[in-house]
């Protein structure tokens, strides 16, 4: 009987020195600082850095004039579907993603039961302003018999930004 009640005793000293530690703790580990929020009133967007008279923004010596522009990023790429679901205009985006397949050793490609094989192209365009470039990969795809369709694709070419007339001369890889 003595035993458990110094037992009793001992672990409410233990939880009363747990919460004056969590209590200490608390207070002190309470006070953060929001790193995302620092100084936004230093901000250069912030109204009341603007000088009233000149609401241009500040131009350093010798910075170039400097213009936003709009970029339009394109890829595209074919990948087989069924013809029913096309006639119907019924896909969805399960049935035109490709699975892209880093590496091949998750399979024993000889193995490997699928519909099709295809060999592709997939053709990246950005278009900014008035200049246009471009680049291209091939790849296999694989229209597994799970519905899947997986591919593995070599690596890009370098982006082409020659004028498209001047991209038909010579091989740009």
């Amino acid at each position: 009987m003595k035993g458990m009640v110094k037992v009793k005793i001992g672990l409410a000293v233990l939880i009363s020195l747990a919460c004056i530690d969590g209590l200490i703790l608390k207070s002190v580990h309470a006070q953060h600082t929001d790193v995302f929020n620092l100084y936004q009133d230093k901000g250069p967007n912030n109204p009341n850095n603007l000088n009233k008279n000149d609401l241009t923004k500040d131009v350093k010596p010798g910075m170039p004039e400097v213009e936003l522009i709009e970029v339009e990023n394109h890829i595209t790429y074919k990948v087989s579907v069924e013809k029913g679901k096309y006639d119907a205009k019924d896909l969805t985006m399960a049935d035109i993603e490709l699975w892209e397949i880093v590496d091949k050793t998750p399979f024993e490609w000889h193995q490997i039961d699928f519909y099709q094989e295809s060999d592709i192209e997939e053709i990246h365009t950005r278009t900014f302003g008035k200049q246009g470039c471009i680049r291209k990969r091939n790849g296999s795809v694989f229209w597994l018999k799970d519905g899947r369709k997986c591919v593995y694709w070599t690596p890009w070419s370098t982006w082409d930004c020659r004028p498209e007339g001047e991209r038909d001369i010579a091989v740009y890889p």
